[in-house]
């Protein structure tokens, strides 16, 4: 067992003052603060990246870096202690300009949320009110005058905030603009504005039916955007730079309208400079694992959680790698190596609850695309770059796989993008595929989930039963062909199965949801002179049907084939089981040919009465 010395793993950690504090592993990104903050001079700057690749850090390690003293301003002794053998700190020019200089309101919208509007208000309420608090300074700041300290003092007020009417919203949709030309007063700086996960509340808005209300909320929130309020003394700006982080970029709806200096940086974009700041790149991975002793899995990693692409970097999810070295490290230090396994962590850390609604509407082709994404190949499709959750209820195709793209379940395929030729497709045509196993793993679950649920509601488990035990042979192929058109198969194709194993699941699939109405279901069960697909007994144990399943991939073999798989029932003698029972009145046997989406079935009666 090794006798080095590890730091603690930022496990669950999105504070940067907190994760330094505690003395944990940190994955410098210090570097991108110039870009964001000196080089990049829009006014706005939003970036849009999956859940769990790090936004929060990012974002509170942007404040610590330039969050005043509001005690000593201008000392920099907490900067200095917390931002040690960073890499920011070898820019002496920079720090000295920005380091500890600046006011900052930082606060993150990820819990403004509710069953109702005014649940999720109520929220946005106590985040107000705490944030407030934090400058508790100026209510004896005497820049401010007394009209300037009742607002603040009533922004401090929780329960004032709360009361719902049109003038208490008014204070609380000002909230983030009252505070920065106070702070301005105060510290006769301009002030920096962050704002974390500024579209959850409307992603979960859209979930609760209140999305146009939260719209308007949000909105109002930042109107200062459009219009910005400055010092008419100074003529300068209250707000010198507002930086945001969400999952979509949501500009179609009038949250940006108006807003002229606008950057925004998602995952769909080219700007190098910008493509490494959040998440963990490559070689950050390596270097995490190495440093836990845990380089000999870089492979196992890389597998299950490496594969997303922002243009020319390799980006992994921070909280998979985190998960990983945290779930394994003991194993690696005091058992077999065989222990270390890749979990799926993604699956719980993000809500997929707007995926599964578009999955009951896709079409047969869009369903063909799920299945070349499950099998490892590539898709296209029209990008939506700018789409508001609202779409989400339209049940468009491409807002589908483009909320897929920005949510993280796929990833870009630049090298087939960019090989897009002009003239046969759109500007907005994208190639994507899934990045790594774990989110195929999701994808296929939700898939599955879905299959399961249509199909239960639509009640076409219990039709195929009911017709598969009264032998009504054009039913049963009508009520096959209707699922298979919405079928997506969870196959494995490096494993070169026979192609019957891929039908073999379909039908295993359909019959999960008949328990209560099959009794005795056996798959690949010896009966006879060999081993049935399919057998089962239904209707109080007076029916028995056995089905031989073939696939082919030419059209014009099925009814062969079908045929084929019948008699081998009765020449392998596959009834026998149920022959020798008198209860049974009758015995169905079933060959079906599947080719593709389609297939051909023949039924006999091996009991039938005389």
């Amino acid at each position: 067992m090794t006798t080095k010395q590890f730091l603690p793993l930022p496990y669950g950690k999105d504070d940067f003052d907190n994760l330094k504090a505690d003395g944990c592993y940190f994955v410098d990104k210090t570097s991108y603060l110039k870009d964001v903050v000196d080089t990049d001079k829009s006014y706005v700057m939003l970036f849009t990246r999956p859940r769990r690749f790090g936004k929060s850090l990012f974002m509170t390690m942007a404040e610590s870096f330039l969050k005043i003293d509001s005690d000593n301003p201008g000392d920099t002794t907490l900067q200095q202690k917390t931002f040690k053998d960073t890499k920011i700190l070898d820019d002496k020019e920079f720090c000295q300009k920005y380091m500890g200089q600046y006011p900052v309101i930082c606060l993150t919208l990820k819990g403004v949320q509710g069953d109702d509007f005014e649940d999720a208000y109520y929220k946005l309420a106590e985040i107000v009110s705490a944030k407030a608090d934090e400058y508790s300074f100026l209510k004896e700041s005497p820049a401010l005058d007394e009209k300037e300290k009742a607002k603040f003092d009533k922004l401090c007020d929780e329960d004032y905030l709360k009361n719902f009417d049109k003038k208490t919203r008014s204070y609380v949709t000002s909230s983030i603009i009252s505070l920065a030309k106070m702070l301005y007063k105060h510290f006769k700086k301009q002030v920096y504005v962050l704002i974390d996960e500024y579209d959850v509340p409307l992603a979960k808005a859209q979930e609760k039916n209140y999305h146009d209300k939260m719209v308007t909320l949000i909105t109002s929130l930042f109107d200062f955007f459009k219009t910005p309020p400055k010092d008419l003394k100074t003529n300068e700006l209250y707000v010198k730079k507002i930086i945001m982080t969400g999952c979509l970029k949501v500009a179609k709806n009038s949250i940006f309208t108006g807003v002229n200096n606008l950057y925004v940086n998602t995952v769909v974009d080219r700007e190098p400079e910008y493509t490494g700041i959040i998440g963990f790149t490559k070689e950050d991975t390596y270097q995490f694992l190495k440093d836990y002793e845990l380089d000999d899995f870089a492979q196992t990693v890389k597998d299950n959680y490496d594969g997303y692409k922002f243009y020319d970097k390799e980006m992994f999810c921070p909280w998979d790698v985190v998960n990983f070295i945290k779930k394994n490290f003991n194993f690696q230090q005091n058992c077999p190596a065989e222990k270390i396994k890749a979990g799926n962590y993604w699956a719980t850390s993000t809500s997929s609850s707007a995926v599964y609604e578009y999955l009951g509407y896709l079409t047969d082709s869009d369903t063909q695309k799920m299945q070349n994404l499950v099998d490892g190949k590539s898709i296209s499709f029209k990008l939506n770059d700018s789409m508001n959750y609202d779409c989400l209820s339209q049940h468009e195709p491409n807002d589908f796989w483009s909320l897929l793209l920005h949510t993280g379940y796929l990833t870009v395929d630049w090298e087939k993008t960019d090989a897009l030729t002009p003239n046969e497709s759109n500007p907005d045509d994208i190639v994507v595929r899934l990045p790594n196993l774990e989110i195929k793993d999701c994808f296929t679950k939700n898939i599955q989930k879905r299959f399961n649920d249509v199909f239960v509601n639509l009640k076409l488990p219990g039709k195929f039963v009911n017709a598969l035990v009264k032998g009504q042979q054009q039913d049963i192929s009508n009520i096959l062909f209707d699922m298979l058109q919405k079928y997506v198969s969870i196959r494995d194709t490096a494993t070169k199965a026979p192609l019957e194993n891929y039908y073999h699941g379909f039908i295993n699939g359909i019959f999960t949801s008949c328990e209560k109405i099959v009794s005795e279901y056996h798959s690949n069960y010896e009966a006879g002179n060999g081993y049935p697909d399919i057998t089962f007994k239904a209707e109080r144990n007076t029916k028995a049907v056995i089905i031989e399943i073939k696939a082919t991939s030419k059209a014009e073999e099925m009814d062969e084939l079908a045929a084929i798989a019948l008699r081998q029932i009765e020449e392998k003698n596959y009834a026998e089981p149920f022959t020798k029972i008198a209860k049974i009145t009758d015995i169905y046997a079933y060959g079906i040919a599947f080719c593709k989406k389609d297939c051909s079935l023949v039924v006999k009666n091996l009991k039938a009465k005389k």
